[in-house]
């Protein structure tokens, strides 16, 4: 069985309401979960790793999938491989369970040079996806993605991007593009900053050319016209609303990469207690208190359960790492 090592990013809303039986009815495994659970998200209060983590004790305790108790502890640093190597001394317990999405946790991995190997612990479930967009300045001259990237190969330095963290999945999202179209990975301009107010402020003052972000944290300024999309990223279908391509549909399908959310736990846990853990999530998923979660924080399903999570880890490992490597970022 594939096992995998995991950060997570996360959920954390309350709402009343249940889609599910008494607790008694649901709880999976002959017995499972024997008592509390702890959920580690290894970011900060209030980042995504934690709002997810927050939305996943919320909908097991309060929509009733379990009658034991779910704490939520962060241990936030060095891009969740702090949080991860205190995880994996928790060898063998299946109530110790880990929040993360695969391209931070895995370029925190590879640019932190963490001697841990994701594959060591043991994958429960993607969870959740985040729609991006490729966006320009409601001004800019680029009518399409196609007119951009042909600027940008013909001088690589002269269109800048603006997004995320050095390294991280919107980075590895334009090296990835980049790649896609014949452009060296490591002469693209990429300013990295904290996301969201940043960026859009480098965006709306001409300081940068493009950027890529998720649609949630941009789709005030698109809606106020101030942005403008030229693609959709991870995603394969258009989104409603939003006048514009997804990668796919350009042809730029390898560039798609769709971080996932999701949840593990730490190495050792036999068989029988991946599937009673899986098959816990897999009840909380369908209450309306996660349902709620995905709506609140502009998330759709990304339910990919068990080992099939664990192969998309070593998918996303092996990606990343090259893609890190070609940037320089990896030594």
């Amino acid at each position: 069985m594939r096992r995998i090592s995991a950060v997570a990013v996360l959920v954390g809303v309350v709402v009343s309401g249940c889609a599910i039986g008494p607790a008694t009815d649901t709880d999976p495994g002959g017995g499972y979960p024997a008592r509390g659970i702890a959920i580690l998200a290894p970011g900060s209060i209030g980042g995504g790793w934690d709002t997810r983590a927050r939305g996943m004790e919320d909908a097991l305790t309060r929509c009733g999938v379990i009658t034991k108790d779910v704490t939520v502890a962060n241990t936030p640093g060095a891009g969740g491989t702090i949080g991860l190597a205190a995880f994996v001394a928790r060898q063998g317990d299946p109530h110790q369970l880990m929040v993360m999405d695969t391209m931070t946790m895995l370029g925190g991995i590879v640019r932190n040079h963490s001697p841990i190997d994701l594959t060591t612990l043991t994958p429960i479930a993607g969870l959740t996806e985040s729609v991006g967009a490729i966006l320009v300045p409601a001004a800019s001259p680029y009518p399409d993605l196609r007119s951009l990237l042909a600027d940008m190969k013909a001088d690589p330095q002269g269109v800048s991007w603006v997004g995320g963290s050095l390294g991280g999945p919107d980075h590895i999202a334009v090296a990835a593009l980049a790649d896609a179209d014949g452009i060296p990975v490591n002469r693209i301009n990429y300013v990295p900053t904290g996301g969201g107010g940043e960026a859009t402020s480098l965006l709306l003052s001409g300081a940068s050319t493009a950027g890529i972000g998720t649609l949630a944290e941009l789709k005030g300024q698109i809606a106020a016209g101030e942005l403008r999309v030229l693609a959709i990223t991870n995603s394969t279908e258009r989104i409603a609303g939003i006048d514009a391509p997804t990668l796919v549909e350009l042809g730029y399908g390898a560039a798609n990469l769709a971080s996932r959310g999701g949840v593990l736990a730490p190495p050792g846990v036999s068989k029988e207690e991946q599937q009673a853990i899986v098959d816990m999530v897999a009840k909380m998923r369908d209450t309306e208190c996660w349902r709620e979660t995905l709506r609140q924080n502009n998330w759709s399903d990304g339910w990919l359960p068990g080992d099939d999570f664990g192969r998309l880890i070593v998918e996303h490992r092996d990606r990343v790492t090259e893609i890190l490597t070609e940037l320089g970022l990896s030594a």
